[in-house]
């Protein structure tokens, strides 16, 4: 496993927190400048919990199934393959991207405050969850038993 391989996850993870980060400042402008998209609904339990549990889905329940799955794998084999674990980490760049997504568009349901906030702060923690650091790489490389395709 050479430092390309980390270097793409880590531009990888950057692109899916700015297309967040500027859907967040989209939601931000709209609810700032534009007074008529005021729901005339008001919050009900069904979109409250259906919000919160897709945002724990995406955000924190796939990537903990994903990565139990690949470790399992890889114990069961004697190693993983770096193309299953560079898979893994993109399938789970991808679940929190989607957990993110669910987050922002939470902001134009009528849902409690209180699961509003909720998700934010679980859709934050799947954010940092999968916040790329050499360290922590190449800890899940020796945990993962990542095997060089090269050899």
């Amino acid at each position: 496993m050479d430092r390309r391989d980390f270097l793409t996850i880590r531009r990888q993870t950057y692109i899916m927190m700015a297309l967040f980060f500027f859907g967040l400042l989209l939601v931000f402008l709209v609810h700032r400048f534009s007074f008529t998209m005021q729901s005339a609904m008001e919050a009900n339990r069904v979109n409250s919990v259906i919000t919160l549990l897709g945002v724990t889905l995406f955000a924190i329940g796939i990537p903990i199934l994903l990565r139990t799955g690949y470790f399992q794998k890889g114990s069961r084999e004697g190693g993983l393959p770096q193309s299953d674990f560079l898979r893994m980490k993109r399938l789970i760049i991808v679940s929190v991207g989607i957990g993110e997504f669910i987050m922002l568009f939470a902001y134009y349901l009528p849902i409690y405050t209180y699961h509003l906030y909720l998700a934010v702060l679980l859709g934050l923690y799947g954010m940092y969850s999968i916040f790329p650091s050499w360290a922590t790489y190449q800890k899940e490389l020796h945990t993962f038993g990542v095997l060089d395709e090269d050899d």
